[in-house]
């Protein structure tokens, strides 16, 4: 498999469109804090709006696809301001929720979901900016992704048998999609998206993604892609803010931290699944990256 499959199989996220929106007028729109590991995502299949972060603006328009990967708060508005604003009115259409303001003005159509990768899977986006954009309609390499949004529109609002499973299905198709997308711009921040694409260092970073337990080094990676030790480094400093074996880390973690949410195993052979011949240093180095020991993060959180 290729690298994007190997991450996307190493996070098992979870995928949902949850609401229908029809915005006319004036509107707004407000989204809070989400915890880390939710991505939450909006697609507009008509029409026009603004998002607002952290007192950034970014004017998104038909076809385009804006996620959230650190889960921050964000308003979604009207670009117009004139008028009031109409009441909010909610009903189940087919397999979501509707939401709809009724008012004066262009129409905005979108829908809106969650991409759940878990706490896990937040160390491998965490670098990334506050939101991640992509114009589908300005670009040629997007005509599948553009054609599964309007599949999921569609599918979401017909009540037609089988209809909220074949929604769920669609999204987390969207998930590899939108990756793919994002994969092939270039990016100049360091970042996980910058790394995985960099030609250069890809055969390491795919065979690390899809073994991570396998006893990896600088140098064992470094082969991968026929480079030195120090070539294969400076390579990937260019592309990554850790170092190759601090990335291993994350990995390893990230893997680590869904088999003690999925599993019933014991830690010592979950420690043996991430690569590690000593519990303790499994341990270590799992508390080191999630901040609290392996049996504490298995546990529930009381109440």
């Amino acid at each position: 498999m290729d690298n994007l499959s190997h991450l996307v199989q190493l996070l098992a996220p979870q995928c949902s469109v949850d609401l229908h929106c029809r915005f006319a007028g004036q509107w707004q729109a407000d989204h809070p804090q989400l915890v880390l590991g939710v991505i939450p995502y909006h697609l507009i299949l008509r029409g026009s709006a603004v998002l607002e972060l952290d007192g950034k603006r970014l004017t998104l328009s038909s076809g385009d696809i804006v996620l959230l990967p650190r889960a921050s708060a964000h308003q979604l508005k009207s670009l117009t301001t004139q008028g009031q604003m109409a009441p909010l009115l909610t009903r189940q259409s087919g397999a979501l929720t509707a939401l709809e303001r009724q008012g004066d003005g262009p129409l905005l159509e979108m829908l809106c979901g969650e991409f759940k990768i878990g706490r896990h899977g937040a160390l491998l986006f965490g670098q990334q900016p506050p939101w991640l954009h992509i114009a589908t309609q300005q670009r040629d390499d997007c005509q599948e992704l553009g054609a599964l949004v309007r599949m999921m529109a569609r599918e979401s609002q017909a009540n037609a048998p089988g209809g909220a499973a074949i929604v769920t299905e669609l999204s987390a198709a969207l998930f590899t999609l939108v990756l793919r997308a994002l994969l092939a711009e270039q990016h100049t921040e360091p970042g996980w998206l910058k790394l995985m694409a960099n030609s250069r260092i890809a055969g390491a970073i795919s065979a690390v993604l899809a073994e991570p337990q396998a006893p990896w080094t600088l140098q064992t990676m470094a082969e991968r892609c026929h480079l030195s030790r120090a070539s294969f480094a400076r390579h990937f400093a260019a592309s990554y803010h850790l170092t190759p074996q601090q990335w291993l880390t994350q990995v390893r973690m990230t893997l680590a931290a869904r088999l003690l949410l999925e599993q019933p195993h014991g830690i010592g052979l979950i420690a043996e699944q991430c690569g590690y011949l000593s519990q303790a240093a499994f341990s270590r180095a799992f508390k080191e990256v999630h901040g609290q020991p392996p049996g504490q993060f298995r546990r529930p959180p009381a109440g």
